[in-house]
């Protein structure tokens, strides 16, 4: 599949429920073929069906609580942190968090006291920054990084850079994240790698999602770097549509 190849649209649109209130992707979100093949994309590769199949009460509200505090602190809590706020024993706690990892919603250090990030947050500088008016958070990946506003509610300015050339690439949202407002450069663009592999997108998928000033950059940067892997290429409206599809749901019906 070339960067420019057209996709066509899932057939019908596939749901996923994620608690009270909360269905994925949201749909609603998205008016591109090309959006939507990602998103449908995304359901496959990284098994989201069975990914958040039987996921319990207090697992979602560890995990909500994680994105809440991300949003407000801009870096992980800590164990006895979610305790405080969930109700939840620093054990039970524990507990969750390993069974959120076996989900790939959480990321852990190996010795699964200290959250490396929650998608779309994330520890690491991935050089996808988020600024949400105060808090500053580094994001997976472009995709992510552009659904934060909508999952949070609220308008973020969007600080990354071509991954070919370093030009600074800037996305500022409107109407509480559920808008664009502008971008620069004008002719930015995402690339989406369709690669999942060791039951963790934050290795694998995220580190081929990623923002290009323009076209040529996109393909002499996969000409370089990625010639043989399948992808999709976005405008950054189309990738916006993906990223709000995508996290939209994720703080939904609370």
């Amino acid at each position: 599949m070339t960067a420019n190849q057209t996709v066509d649209a899932a057939p019908s649109p596939r749901e996923i429920p994620l608690g009270p209130g909360a269905i994925f992707p949201d749909w609603s979100a998205v008016n591109s073929d090309k959006a939507r093949a990602v998103v449908d994309a995304f359901i496959d590769l990284a098994s989201l069906e069975d990914r958040w199949r039987g996921i319990g009460e207090a697992e979602d509200t560890v995990r909500r609580a994680v994105l809440r505090h991300y949003a407000a602190r801009g870096h992980a809590p800590s164990i006895a942190a979610l305790g405080d706020v969930t109700g939840l024993g620093s054990d039970a706690v524990r507990g969750l968090l390993k069974q959120l990892k076996g989900r790939d919603l959480i990321l852990l250090d190996d010795a699964g006291e200290t959250i490396l990030g929650a998608y779309p947050f994330t520890e690491r500088d991935t050089g996808h920054r988020v600024d949400l008016g105060g808090t500053t958070v580094s994001a997976m990946c472009a995709i992510d990084a552009l659904g934060v506003g909508a999952m949070c509610d609220r308008d973020v300015a969007i600080h990354s850079s071509c991954r070919a050339c370093g030009e600074a690439i800037e996305i500022i949202t409107r109407d509480r994240g559920a808008a664009l407002d502008r971008a620069t450069p004008e002719g930015a663009v995402v690339w989406v790698g369709l690669r999942y592999a060791g039951a963790c997108a934050a290795s694998s998928l995220c580190t081929v999602m990623t923002f290009f000033c323009s076209d040529a950059h996109l393909d002499r940067w996969r000409g370089a770097n990625y010639p043989d892997l399948n992808g999709i290429r976005l405008s950054i409206d189309e990738a916006f549509q993906a990223g709000k599809a995508i996290f939209t749901p994720m703080l939904a019906g609370t």
